[in-house]
């Protein structure tokens, strides 16, 4: 119970700790923005005006996904495990702050690779947890395969990571971002098979992810089968 307790209060400090990481990043950018107006420079920033703007919708974003997992467990009675809520919050600290801010998707190539193949891993880990929280609700009186279970759970992932791709087509069309990737650091535009070589990959990695989450979480159902009927 005292380690349980601990574990919580971690995760809690870490949840503000990041919280406050991206408050503070978001005013950085609307300075950067001001700043890039009137055409005068930060100094030792590496930014632009589109990486500014990218920085300021991604940390609304995470401010946003910050106290999503406080309103499934207020509104739809889904608690989100400590540990999982953990990771949750190290992956937004990773992608917008490390990512964004401070220019990891540059210095280190594969950082976006690795973070969506984390993506999809954890998709598809939340996709099985909820509907195997209502697999095992006793007042619903429906019980699911175990290869449903672990389909559904693989289609939300995918389909909730397409949905990003979208997010970044629709943003790189409008505000004439670089989300997709499809300009180069040097400036170089890309046609044809690499301008689309960066969504796909991402979606491959994102879907190896979610199989490899859907994989764990077939075996462990099938194991508490086998554990049931042995008893």
């Amino acid at each position: 119970m005292v380690f349980k307790k601990k574990k919580r209060n971690i995760a809690v400090l870490i949840s503000r700790f990041v919280l406050v990481s991206l408050i503070a990043s978001f005013i950085y950018s609307l300075i950067g923005l001001l700043f890039t107006a009137l055409d005068i420079s930060i100094w030792a920033s590496r930014h632009v005006k589109e990486d500014f703007i990218k920085i300021a919708l991604q940390c609304l974003l995470g401010i946003s996904l910050i106290y999503l997992p406080g309103l499934l467990k207020k509104h739809l009675k889904i608690a989100i495990a400590d540990g999982s809520r953990l990771l949750y919050v190290l992956f937004l600290y990773a992608a917008i702050i490390l990512g964004e801010v401070q220019n990891f998707y540059r210095d280190f190539p594969h950082w976006d690779t690795l973070l969506h193949t984390c993506s999809g891993i954890m998709l598809g880990s939340f996709g099985f947890a909820l509907i195997d929280i209502l697999n095992e609700n006793k007042t619903i009186p429906i019980k699911l395969n175990k290869w449903f279970v672990a389909l559904f759970a693989f289609c939300f992932a995918i389909t909730l990571d397409t949905f990003w791709e979208v997010i970044e087509f629709v943003m790189d069309l409008l505000l004439d971002l670089n989300m997709q990737q499809y300009i180069t650091y040097s400036g170089t535009v890309l046609i044809g098979k690499a301008a689309l070589f960066d969504t796909m990959k991402d979606l491959v990695v994102d879907i190896l992810g979610a199989l490899f989450s859907c994989t764990i979480g077939f075996l462990t159902l099938k194991k508490r089968e086998e554990e049931k009927i042995e008893q």
